[in-house]
C-alpha cells in the first residue's frame, strides 16, 4: 500500500510517503511559498521512490485549524488527487493530532488542546480519549485568552503557553496541569494517526476532505 501524507499547516512543508511499510520524508521551509512548492515537492518524493501519483492508495493531510492558506492548498491538491484516482483522502484535525501525540506519550485521557490562531485568538478543542477517542467532546472554539475557563480535572496541551502566560495572571493558571507541546508539522504522525484511529471508505469521499476552521467548516 502506498500512502502520501501532507502537512502544510505551518512554516515547514512536511511530506511523507509510506511505500511497502517503509517511510520516506521530505520537508521544506515553505513560509508563504506553499502554492509554489507543494506540487514540485510531491513530484520529488514520488519520483525519488520510483512511484507515480497513480500508484497511490491513500492520501492524508492536516486539515486545520491552522494556516488558512497552507491548509486550503493542501486540501485542494489532495482533493484533486483523490477525485481523479477515486482513492480515499483523509483530512486530520490538527487539535485531534495534538491530543493523539500527547495521549500516545502520557496515556492521559482528559485533554484540552490549544493552538495559536491569529492576533489575540486561539483554537481550543476538548477531548476525553476514553469516551470519544479523538473526536472533540464539544465544538472547536476560536477565542481569546481572557475567555479561557480552566478546569483542574483536565490536562492542557498547547504550542503557545509562553504567550498565554504573558496575557493572563499567575492566579488564573494556578493548579492547572499544563504541558507545552511545540507543534511541528510532521506528515509521518498523520499516517500513524489515520492507520490507528480512522475508518474510511476505499474510495474518494469529499466530506472527509473539508478544512476545519474552529466553529465552522469551509467547503472548497
Amino acid at each position: 500500500m502506498n500512502i502520501l501524507s501532507i502537512d502544510s499547516s505551518g512554516e515547514i512543508l512536511s511530506i511523507d510517503l509510506k511505500k511497502n511499510n517503509k517511510y520516506y520524508s521530505y520537508s521544506d521551509q515553505q513560509k508563504s511559498r506553499a502554492s509554489q512548492i507543494i506540487l514540485s515537492s510531491i513530484d520529488k518524493i514520488m519520483s525519488d521512490n520510483k512511484l507515480d501519483v497513480s500508484d497511490l492508495n491513500l492520501v492524508i493531510f492536516n486539515k486545520g485549524p491552522a494556516s488558512f492558506t497552507g491548509t486550503r492548498i493542501a486540501a485542494s491538491v489532495c482533493q484533486a488527487i483523490g477525485y481523479s484516482l477515486n482513492i480515499p483522502v483523509v483530512g486530520v484535525n490538527s487539535l485531534s493530532l495534538m491530543a493523539y501525540k500527547f495521549y500516545c506519550e502520557y496515556s492521559i485521557s482528559k485533554i484540552t488542546c490549544i493552538k495559536k490562531a491569529y492576533g489575540d485568538k486561539y483554537y481550543m478543542g476538548e477531548f476525553d480519549i476514553d469516551k470519544s477517542q479523538y473526536v472533540p467532546t464539544s465544538d472547536l472554539s476560536l477565542c481569546s485568552s481572557n475567555q479561557f475557563k480552566f478546569d483542574s480535572s483536565t490536562h492542557y496541551v498547547s504550542d503557545c503557553w509562553e504567550q498565554i502566560k504573558l496575557e493572563l495572571d499567575e492566579k488564573s493558571l494556578a493548579n492547572i496541569n499544563i504541558t507545552d507541546q511545540l507543534y511541528e508539522p510532521n506528515a509521518k504522525v498523520l499516517i500513524d494517526y489515520v492507520e490507528d484511529e480512522v475508518k474510511y471508505r476505499n474510495e474518494f469521499d469529499l466530506k472527509m476532505t473539508f478544512p476545519d476552521y474552529a466553529n465552522h467548516t469551509i467547503d472548497i
